[in-house]
Formats: C-alpha cells, sequence, structure tokens
C-alpha cells in the first residue's frame, strides 16, 4: 500500500539522517563525537585493521562483535567513524523492522505502525545511532532473537534465535546467561493447545547459541590460558560498586581510595596485575570485599541506580530552577509512559503469557545487571522497544473502554 511505502520512508530518513547529523546536533558529540566508550571502540577497531590483533583497551570487557563490524566499515572506507554512523541508521532500520513484525502479531497493523512509529522517534534510541556503542548492533539482535523466539516453537526457529542469542552475547558479553533464560522459558513454558510437549527446539536453541559462541571462548583460552566467557566484569563491577559510586560509573575510580578489611588501599594498586584476568578477579574481590563490610551503603548505591535509570535523562544536580522544574517534568512524563506499559502488559498478559513472558524475563535480567553495574538510560535501552509494544496496548484498551463507555 502507499501508505505503507511512505511510512518506511519517512522512518528511515529520520534514523538514518539522524545517525548522520548527530555529530552536529548532539551536545556530547559536538564537544566529543568519540565520547566515552566510542573511543575505546574506535582504537580497538582501527588496530584490528592496521595491525590485524584485537587489543583490549579496557581489559577483557568488551565484546567484540560491534568491533569486528566497524573493523570491517574501516577495512572498506579507511578509518571514517561517519560511515559506521551510517550503518548504525541501518541497522536501527532492521531493529524496527523486526520491532513492526512482533507489534505486528501482537498488536494488528495499526498498533504496529503506531509502535514502530513511537521507537522511531524514541529519544533514546534515536539517539544511540550517533553513537559508536554496541547497543546499535545488540538492539536489532536482541528485538529478531525475541521475534523469532515468540513465534511457533519449532526447531528452525529455536535454531535462529539461537544464532541471534550467541551473536548478542558476542555483542554485549552480559547477555550470555540470558540465552540459557531463554531457552530454558522454551523448555518449561506449557505448549500451545493441540502442541505436544517438545524440548527439542530449546535444546537447539541453547546449542546453537552456544556454537555461535564457543570459536571465541576457544580464542581467549588460547591467547591467555583461561576460560573467559566472552567477556570478564570484575573491572566493571568494582567500577560501579565502589564508597564514591553515584549509580553510574566513576571516571576516576583507579585513583580511589578505599578503607576494605581495616585498612586504607588505592584501587590502582590492589588490583595491579600484568595477566588481565587475574587482574579483574582482584577487582571483583576488592567490589565484594567492599559491598560485604558496608551493606547499607550497598543499599543506598541500589536506590541511586535504580532512580538514575528511572529518571528520563539522569540524574542532574542543577542550581537552575527552571531547569529542574523542566527535568521534573521529563521525568513525570517518563513515569506515565513506563506506567502505561506495564498496565498494557497486564492487560495482554493473560492471553500473551508465553510471548511475553520472554520480555518478563528480559526485563528481569536487564534490571538485574542494572543492579549489579550501573543504571541509566543505556542499561535500560535494551527492554525499550518492547516497552514501546506493551505501552500501544495500553492506549488500545484505554481507547475501546472509553468507547464502550
Amino acid at each position: 500500500m502507499r501508505w505503507a511505502f511512505w511510512f518506511w520512508v519517512a522512518v528511515a530518513a529520520l534514523r538514518i539522517g539522524y545517525a548522520l547529523i548527530a555529530p552536529s546536533v548532539d551536545p556530547f558529540l559536538r564537544r566529543d563525537p568519540l565520547h566515552g566508550d566510542a573511543a575505546v571502540h574506535d582504537q580497538m577497531a582501527w588496530t584490528l585493521v592496521q595491525e590485524g590483533r584485537l587489543v583490549f583497551v579496557k581489559g577483557l570487557q568488551t565484546a567484540p562483535a560491534y568491533i569486528w563490524l566497524m573493523a570491517g566499515v574501516y577495512a572498506v572506507v579507511g578509518h571514517a567513524p561517519q560511515a559506521v554512523r551510517l550503518v548504525n541508521g541501518v541497522l536501527a532500520l532492521v531493529m524496527l523492522w523486526g520491532l513492526w513484525r512482533l507489534a505486528h502479531r501482537w498488536l494488528g497493523e495499526r498498533g504496529a505502525c503506531w509502535a514502530t512509529g513511537l521507537a522511531a522517534l524514541h529519544p533514546h534510541l534515536l539517539m544511540i545511532s550517533g553513537w559508536l556503542y554496541t547497543e546499535n548492533l545488540a538492539l536489532p539482535l536482541l528485538v529478531w532473537a525475541l521475534e523469532r523466539a515468540s513465534a511457533e516453537r519449532t526447531l528452525r526457529n529455536g535454531l535462529i534465535a539461537g544464532v541471534l542469542l550467541g551473536l548478542l552475547a558476542l555483542t554485549r558479553a552480559n547477555f550470555l546467561p540470558f540465552l540459557g533464560l531463554v531457552a530454558l522459558w522454551w523448555a518449561m513454558a506449557a505448549p500451545r493447545a493441540g502442541q505436544k510437549w517438545n524440548r527439542l527446539p530449546a535444546l537447539g536453541m541453547a546449542l546453537s547459541g552456544m556454537l555461535v559462541v564457543a570459536p571465541y571462548v576457544g580464542y581467549l583460552y588460547g591467547r591467555y590460558g583461561h576460560i573467559i566467557p566472552v567477556g570478564l566484569g570484575g573491572y566493571t563491577f568494582l567500577w560501579a560498586n565502589n564508597p564514591e559510586a553515584d549509580g553510574g560509573f566513576r571516571a576516576d575510580f583507579l585513583e580511589l581510595r578505599m578503607q576494605v578489611g581495616g585498612r586504607e588501599v588505592v584501587v590502582r594498586e590492589w588490583i595491579a596485575s600484568p595477566d588481565p584476568v587475574e587482574r579483574d578477579r582482584k577487582a571483583l574481590q576488592l567490589a565484594l570485599q567492599w559491598i560485604r563490610e558496608n551493606p547499607m551503603d550497598f543499599l543506598r548505591l541500589l536506590w541511586l541506580k535504580t532512580r538514575l535509570s528511572l529518571s528520563a535523562f539522569g540524574l542532574q544536580e542543577s542550581g537552575n530552577r527552571a531547569l529542574l522544574r523542566a527535568l521534573a517534568l521529563a521525568d513525570g512524563v517518563y513515569w506515565l509512559y513506563l506506567a502505561l506499559a506495564h498496565l498494557g502488559l497486564f492487560w495482554g498478559w493473560r492471553s500473551r503469557w508465553r510471548e511475553w513472558g520472554l520480555v518478563v524475563v528480559l526485563e528481569a535480567w536487564v534490571w538485574l545487571t542494572i543492579w549489579l553495574y550501573a543504571g541509566g538510560s543505556r542499561p535500560l535501552l535494551p527492554i525499550q522497544p518492547f516497552w514501546l509494544i506493551f505501552f500501544v496496548r495500553a492506549v488500545q484498551e484505554i481507547r475501546k473502554r472509553l468507547l464502550a463507555v
């Protein structure tokens, strides 16, 4: 239909266009086009092209899939981060197409268009395409993995979902356990009426995902002599869990002095080791010891992580009252959106629990990783596309009830 064609033309123009102009309009990227982790990813990818070796700038905490993608772009066009942003825009369209398919199955054509349109305009999902961050690859992999996992429970769909979840783990290492959770849901959730109880598709999902991950795990074992499940999290765990943490990541935490075991230690000196695996292990032990000795401080930190994640634009301290009022208004609108999304999940749960249960598992896993590591809008990105579907479901139900009055 003509309207569908122009709908997707507008979506494509918006997402690809924004990805290309992001360095000019995003205030963070205007100051530094390679803001935050983008500088690390850029260095790793360009070194891989120039020297043919994978360097771990921040230790073994960066999964390689997005780095390989960036390196592939650089190998073709040279050291051009703007070309990677163009690829980010295309990946956003792939994610939106998968979201449309999911929403069409769950909400119908009109609901699918609303959900996709809102996802194209969602500030967090839109802004990430200008940043050279792994979420640009993780989001389409996750959406399409759950699109297949929520379809008919066949061996073919299980294998496809498993491969996508394996690639997701190679993009964001903290999603490796999520592969097992999805396979477990497939194995344990009651089959639809008329279907036989068959755990073979779930087994195929788990095995295909592990086979995707296995070569990289073997590479790490050959390089470091340790079995490393894609990435290590001890360094990141200490980065987010220390006496000065505010719910996010403290940039200069290596220079931090911590009171543990009755004495003061400097983080950099405590975790120093030429072996990155040993260094990561020491960081994990230091963070866990601090948590054991300061449980109330850790509980306060959990609250800060939650608060940061539920803020539309993150925690901001400002003496400008007008700005504070604007931020409070934005948070209020954001909380209304979240409330409606979960209301939509509640209303549709009875008829869709086998499919929507996968999203509940995802949300639980996302919140667990936030509480273990750090909060903010970025860690919540994986669940945002699905919240939009539930939001549209809530609006549909409210409209239906109002018209029935």
